[in-house]
């Protein structure tokens, strides 16, 4: 048999160079419609070979260049779009990464159950009698919501990790720590958020760190892979022909390389905003504890204050308290008139402090022509009209801490140990007893020490005094039930979460609106109210709220209670503001029922109406000096 030509004998047997090429031809091919593939089919040499090639491609031309790579007709499923996965598949099923997943999610249920628990103590006080703490408890819940937005963040782009997202979250992590140096090392911080700030902080650190972890095993474990298909596409795309199937190929490329850099972009920008959000927050939260920590280092307001600690059952913690009791300045303690003179107690309105009555000048930002509640009493003291007066803020208000809960029973009994521990019940015993002067919702406090202390009741002055039918009224001002809650919610709950944030504090120390002492002695009078300023009398104030409007809270059984031992007897001046009555009908009546019904015919002196006042009915002249001097005669 003839031989044939060594040029036909050298195009029959293809080299490796000629298979790889044909091998690239044909996944190449395989992209393009039907109708312009190649007719012929391959040979059964060349088609085995092909397929092994064609295998090692897909997984990864598929991966990385985002098409399929077969040399024959393959159905839709098995092309481009399910062999792209397996790569992620790798690299997201590796026991490591398993592990991390699962630790996360589990970190993340308990930190959502703690914020929604934390987020209903701030004001039902769930915690305290687990973990005791004497604030606000606010702090408490961001630093949890922290740890739970940081975390749904981490589980959401679990396989998607983004670099923005680990570097603010290694920043939220960081700041932690001078929070925590802060709490731990300012007495005033510690006694304030030690222990119940410990489990949240602590659950958040671990989301935090289990956060950065994966974020970190997943980049890197793409990234190997990203190497390893790199490494193992290098000699067969030096080895690519030129052509118009390399056009096409290139078409495709590029466009799943735009959407697959849109998305990557946007993953970028929501890891940015998510991070980012929580390193704001606790950065707030980092100014807010810096204000805290130096503004207790501010002395008290009165050389007669005094910080006592008292323990009223059935508080399972303690509490530090600041009362202060001072003599007329041309008397002692043991002079005889302040023996003879009733000692005046003075129980201010809701959102006042009472130690703001020992300033004789308003704090800024009130005007200077404003006055301090109460102060007219230490004017009279100083007149020579009357002796000792006594002064406290309740719990939560000014220079005292937050108490388990403000019923009023638990306030007044609260107020009796601050005046057994400074020996003013011994002195009250021995003298004249109280004068007790109670203004808005002082009134009802006043009420209940009084029924509760009757033996040291001298008289009793109501100013425009909170009722049982005005106070715990269940349908104010016409709303229903879930409106009310409603409005509570937006207008108290709210508004206090947003305290710790410094969102209002900390402009006003900026631009000089505020110093210490007025931020610790935030008010709602005299205007405007800075009440914003002080997280610790939000907190006060919701826990007054939430115990009102409601015949079955405690508040309102103390008062029931305090009608079986009343001194009615005992003489009483009521003093109302005319103009309140006649706007609000249930006001008039609360009134009426007070001097009517609450004091008795015999210890009634008078029921004075006073017109033409907005704030107070002390407001006009000399009208509240003239009633403390005629219940003093």
């Amino acid at each position: 048999m003839p031989s044939r030509p060594a040029s036909v004998r050298k195009s029959r047997s293809p080299s490796p160079g000629s298979t790889a090429a044909t091998a690239t031809a044909d996944e190449v091919t395989s992209l393009l419609p039907s109708t312009s593939r190649p007719r012929s089919p391959p040979s059964a040499s060349a088609q085995k070979h092909a397929r092994k090639s064609s295998l090692g491609a897909r997984s990864v031309a598929g991966s990385v260049r985002g098409y399929g790579a077969v040399s024959t007709r393959v159905s839709p499923n098995e092309q481009a779009p399910r062999v792209s996965k397996v790569g992620q598949r790798r690299v997201l099923t590796t026991v490591p990464i398993r592990l991390v997943f699962f630790l996360l999610v589990v970190l993340e249920f308990l930190s959502l159950v703690l914020t929604l628990i934390l987020f209903l103590n701030t004001a039902l006080d769930l915690g305290v009698r687990f973990l005791p703490y004497r604030g606000s408890g606010f702090a408490e819940f961001w630093v949890s919501a922290v740890g739970s937005w940081i975390g749904l963040g981490a589980v959401l782009f679990f396989s998607h990790p983004s670099s923005l997202y680990f570097y603010t979250t290694l920043l939220t992590a960081i700041i932690h720590l001078p929070i925590f140096l802060l709490t731990f090392l300012n007495p005033t911080l510690r006694r304030a958020h030690h222990p119940l700030l410990l489990v949240p902080f602590i659950l958040t650190l671990l989301i935090l760190s289990v956060a950065l972890l994966s974020n970190w095993m997943v980049r890197r474990a793409r990234w190997k892979e990203s190497q390893r298909i790199s490494r193992m596409i290098t000699d067969v795309a030096a080895r690519e022909r030129f052509g118009d199937e390399r056009t096409v190929r290139a078409a495709v490329g590029l466009q799943r390389s735009a959407w697959s850099r849109i998305g990557g972009f946007l993953i970028g920008v929501a890891g940015l905003i998510a991070g980012l959000l929580g390193f704001i927050i606790v950065s707030l939260l980092l100014i807010d504890f810096s204000i805290s920590a130096y503004d207790s280092s501010i002395p008290l307001p009165s050389n007669a204050s005094q910080i006592v600690t008292v323990n009223p059952p059935p508080s399972p913690w303690p509490v530090r308290l600041h009362i202060a009791c001072q003599d007329a300045p041309n008397a002692s303690s043991g002079s005889k008139n302040s023996k003879i003179l009733p000692t005046v107690l003075y129980e201010p309105s809701s959102g006042v402090p009472g130690s703001l009555a020992l300033l004789d000048t308003p704090l800024t930002p009130s005007s200077v022509n404003a006055t301090n509640p109460g102060r007219w009493l230490f004017d009279l003291q100083e007149q020579g009209y009357i002796g000792r007066v006594c002064v406290w803020d309740r719990p939560g208000y000014g220079f005292s801490e937050v108490l388990e809960s403000a019923d009023l029973g638990r306030v007044a009994d609260a107020l009796s140990a601050a005046l057994q521990k400074t020996g003013e019940i011994k002195a009250a015993k021995a003298g004249s007893g109280f004068l007790l002067v109670g203004e808005g919702y002082g009134g009802l406090l006043t009420r209940v020490f009084a029924s509760r202390h009757p033996d040291l009741v001298h008289s009793l002055l109501h100013l425009d005094a909170q009722t049982a039918q005005t106070y715990f009224n269940e349908y104010p001002n016409g709303f229903s039930v879930p409106g009310l809650a409603l409005h509570r919610v937006t207008t108290r709950l709210l508004p206090s979460l947003l305290t710790p944030l410094s969102i209002t504090r900390f402009p006003t120390l900026i631009f000089r609106r505020s110093s210490s002492l007025s931020r610790i002695l935030a008010s709602s009078n005299p205007p405007p109210s800075t009440v914003h300023l002080n997280e610790n009398l939000r907190k006060s104030r919701l826990q007054e709220t939430f115990g009102s409007h409601s015949h079955t809270s405690p508040s309102f059984r103390a008062l029931l209670e305090s009608g079986k031992k009343y001194p009615a007897r005992k003489p009483a001046i009521v003093i109302s503001s005319k103009d309140r009555m006649k706007k609000d009908k249930g006001w008039a009546e609360g009134q009426r029922g007070l001097a009517k019904e609450v004091t008795g015919d015999e210890g009634l002196v008078e029921w004075i109406k006073v017109s033409g006042v907005r704030r107070g009915v002390c407001e006009k002249d000399g009208v509240c000096e003239d009633a403390v001097k005629r219940l003093l005669k």
